[in-house]
């Protein structure tokens, strides 16, 4: 007797991130989710996430603030559906503070700056070589060079970029207040910037910067460096004897799909990269 159901239904915010059709294609997938930045087909992240993340229906919704907020919307409305959500946004320049932030709230966060970065991880290198039977000692070190390099030059405008973003945050904090009249206003957004200290904050990127290089610290400079242009720069591609930038992402994913001890290779290290544990197919947050 229709007339005597309970229905159990939840309201969908306006602002989750995601459309009714997404959010019901998800449910009916019945697979824990995971969104992404990007578009739905041209992007990196929607070519490599999936292959990854094997065991998560995975969604391109564009920017990382549609990525962060639908990871929260999803999350709200677990007790209607009953799977679990996860999001994926690049490093880019955040902190220690805004990654632990995010990732408290079930957005994944890696430990490169952003997804060009994960191609030049270390051990994908090798796969990609060694899937070429080129020696993946020799393309490591050739990489490595080329890209520890390519940092040098652009240190300080790396710690710039760094600072900017830094400063935006903090000026974002501190104009966060309430002021009885306008003249408290103009007296709080006068002295912040000595609160904030814009040049005791670029110098201190500075010496980190050059700390990696005196320490020879690779992972640690994909950790900082944003640079779009860092595949085709570093020749890794070549020294794989693939034809450009293209051709090695191309690669990748085909490894990926091949399922062969180098996909393998590939899937643990982009795991150890989000601070992940692999067990089988399955990737979860370390505790």
């Amino acid at each position: 007797d229709a007339a005597r159901q309970t229905w159990d239904y939840a309201v969908m915010p306006p602002d989750g991130g995601f459309s009714e059709d997404i959010f019901v294609a998800l449910i009916g997938a019945r697979k824990p989710v995971l969104f992404i930045e990007g578009d739905g087909k041209n992007s990196i992240d929607a070519k490599l996430y999936p292959l990854i993340f094997t065991d998560y229906s995975v969604r391109s919704l564009g920017s990382c603030n549609r990525v962060i907020e639908a990871t929260r919307t999803f999350n709200d409305l677990s007790a209607f559906h009953h799977l679990d959500s996860h999001g994926v946004v690049d490093r880019d320049r955040r902190d220690a503070n805004e990654v632990g932030y995010l990732r408290q709230r079930k957005v994944f966060v890696p430990e490169v700056a952003e997804i060009e970065n994960i191609l030049m991880l270390e051990n994908v290198i090798r796969a990609v070589a060694k899937n070429h039977n080129r020696n993946p000692d020799k393309v490591f070190k050739s990489v490595k060079q080329a890209i520890m390099g390519q940092f040098r030059r652009d240190l300080r405008k790396q710690a710039l970029e760094h600072t900017r973003h830094r400063v935006k945050r903090l000026m974002e904090f501190r104009a966060d207040g309430r002021f009885n009249n306008i003249n408290a206003l103009e007296e709080h957004i006068r002295n912040i910037v000595y609160e904030v200290k814009p040049r005791a904050l670029y110098e201190q990127f500075c010496r980190d910067f050059n700390s990696y290089l005196a320490n020879d610290d690779y992972k640690s400079v994909l950790r900082v460096y944003n640079q779009k242009s860092m595949v085709p720069h570093s020749n890794v591609a070549q020294l794989c004897g693939l034809q450009g930038k293209d051709a090695y992402i191309k690669d990748i994913i085909s490894i990926l799909r091949s399922n062969n001890k180098e996909a393998s290779q590939i899937r643990q290290a982009v795991a150890e990269c989000f601070g992940l544990s692999k067990t089988g197919a399955e990737l979860k947050l370390d505790n």
